[in-house]
């Protein structure tokens, strides 16, 4: 220890020293413990339906392929642009779309640049309520799957029911950054 070779003079100043370090340490630890963290859980993505050609029933897009290559979380915002003179954006249930049925809307978007928020795991089911839209290829089936981590998680095809409990902290991704900062700033000890 390097205040055991200084003067006695200078050992208050390196005590003093060393207490300011070891807070430091930790202070740097907090903040790069919940940078990480943040980072990890606030990436959510815009995604805009059909891209360039938008929500349209001209044949454009294939919105099943279109979402096939997607992969949606909570959080996530799906953004609706269409001509509101032919076009409309009704949320439906999963019978609703398989039969292209918009009576009974779960919610209806009428301005031509709606946004969606994606708030919870599942399927979200939407269509064009406009006659013959929908069966023209006007409709998409959005899965918002839990966030994955960079650690690898087991597929959910591998997951029994009884074990799918355990699995609150499927997002670990500001694990490494944790790990990183433990170790440069000495918190092996």
């Amino acid at each position: 220890m390097l205040s055991l070779y200084a003067p006695a003079f200078l050992q208050p100043i390196f005590i003093v020293f060393q207490a300011i370090m070891a807070n430091f340490r930790k202070t740097i630890l907090v903040v790069s413990f919940l940078t990480t963290a943040l980072c990890g859980v606030s990436m959510a993505t815009v995604y805009q339906v059909g891209d360039s050609a938008g929500w349209t029933s001209m044949g454009q897009v294939d919105y099943q392929d279109w979402a096939a290559n997607k992969n949606f979380h909570v959080g996530d915002t799906l953004v609706f642009n269409y001509n509101n003179q032919f076009h409309n954006v009704k949320q439906v249930t999963h019978q609703g779309f398989e039969s292209c049925n918009a009576t009974s809307p779960i919610a209806t978007y009428t301005n031509g640049s709606d946004t969606v928020t994606l708030e919870k795991l599942g399927h979200f089911y939407f269509i064009c309520g406009y006659p013959g839209h929908c069966q023209a290829g006007q409709k998409i089936d959005i899965l918002v799957a839990p966030a994955t981590s960079n650690l690898g998680p087991a597929p959910l095809s591998q997951i029994s029911p009884s074990s799918a409990s355990t699995l609150s902290f499927s997002n670990l991704s500001w694990a490494p950054g944790v790990l990183l900062a433990s170790c440069l700033l000495g918190f092996g000890y």
